[in-house]
């Protein structure tokens, strides 16, 4: 006996090349041509801004980490669209951290809190303070995150002191600027 089913196949899928990454890439490492591989996919798991040339990813760098076979997408990039995703009125606020340590555990899309302290009189006294400025904000970039390749460098390189940019809103970004003139600024880890 006949079945519909029977006869009835589904259409293959239509494929896309994508830009993958060839090797296990580092946030911060600037992508060269042997750092970048091809695969085909499905084109309905195709990411909106998955890389299909590897020509428009070469010479940007990386702002996460990347595993071997990972799609490159531009929001993986440091580019304008590093806040895509973090919906209208985020800006990027980069802060100068008062404690180097910190560079040791962030990594880009940890969430912290920033923290001001200030101190009136001698430390320890009833004249310290020390408020959140900003809360649940993304971090986008550490000093060590784009240490390689230029950019905004490690506190170890320039003496600088060392420093993050954040995802947060104007507002935010106001408040972090106005406790940077009087207080020494930290940033703590928060759960998910």
């Amino acid at each position: 006996m006949w079945s519909l089913t029977s006869t009835l196949r589904p259409a293959p899928p239509e494929l896309m090349t994508v830009v993958v990454a060839a090797r296990d890439l580092a946030p911060g490492t600037t992508i060269t041509s042997g750092d970048l591989a091809t695969a085909t996919v499905p084109a309905q798991l195709l990411a909106r801004d998955a890389g299909t040339d590897p020509a428009t990813v070469l010479g940007r760098r990386v702002v996460v980490p990347l595993l071997a076979g990972d799609p490159v997408l531009v929001r993986h990039l440091l580019t304008a669209s590093l806040l895509a995703g973090y919906g209208p009125g985020t800006v990027a606020a980069p802060l100068r951290l008062a404690d180097e340590s910190a560079l040791a555990v962030l990594r880009p899309g940890d969430l912290v809190d920033v923290i001001a302290a200030s101190s009136v009189g001698s430390v320890g006294s009833s004249g310290d303070r020390a408020a959140v400025v900003a809360a649940r904000v993304r971090v986008l970039l550490t000093g060590s995150t784009a240490s390689s390749g230029g950019g905004m460098l490690s506190a170890q390189t320039t003496g600088a002191p060392p420093s993050v940019v954040l995802a947060t809103t104007s507002a935010q970004a106001l408040e972090i600027a106005r406790a940077a003139v009087g207080s020494r600024l930290s940033v703590v880890l928060r759960a998910e």
